[in-house]
């Protein structure tokens, strides 16, 4: 067996031409960059949330992440409330003008993932996404295990 017929290489080499087909990425005319994209998916899951909060749950540095909000707070995808309990504080959450993109953003994104799985059979759509969740959740229990 050559090693490029590994299950291993056979693998990395499909995820790298699903990486290049970028089907998880905006549509080239979205006026806002993946990361800051994903700091606004982030802040739609955890309303109310700091910037601290935001930094973590993106993995980068809090410098980093205050950068990106005073952006898009200026320019209306973001508002910062007063915490009543804390007059420092001052909690995140996504705008109107946010909650649209997001929308748009994730019928894009079904559309592309429909695309992707047209090649299939709808029995083997079933299949291959049964084993790719099983694939998965095998990697998120040994990760939480860890």
């Amino acid at each position: 067996m050559l090693i490029s017929d590994t299950p291993e290489s056979r693998m990395e080499a499909l995820l790298q031409r699903l990486s290049a087909l970028r089907l998880m990425r905006p549509p080239t005319d979205c006026e806002l960059s993946p990361p800051l994209i994903a700091a606004l998916y982030w802040i739609s899951q955890h309303p109310g949330c700091g910037v601290q909060d935001l930094a973590e749950g993106l993995k980068v540095t809090p410098p980093t992440v205050s950068v990106g909000v005073r952006r898009l707070v200026k320019d209306g995808w973001l508002e910062r409330r007063r915490d009543p309990n804390d007059k420092r504080a001052k909690p995140l959450y996504i705008t109107e003008k946010s909650e649209t993109l997001l929308a748009q953003l994730r019928m894009h994104q079904r559309a592309a993932l429909k695309e992707f799985l047209s090649g299939l059979m709808p029995e083997e759509q079933d299949t291959f996404l049964l084993l790719f969740d099983k694939a998965v959740s095998k990697v998120e229990d040994t990760m939480r295990e860890s």
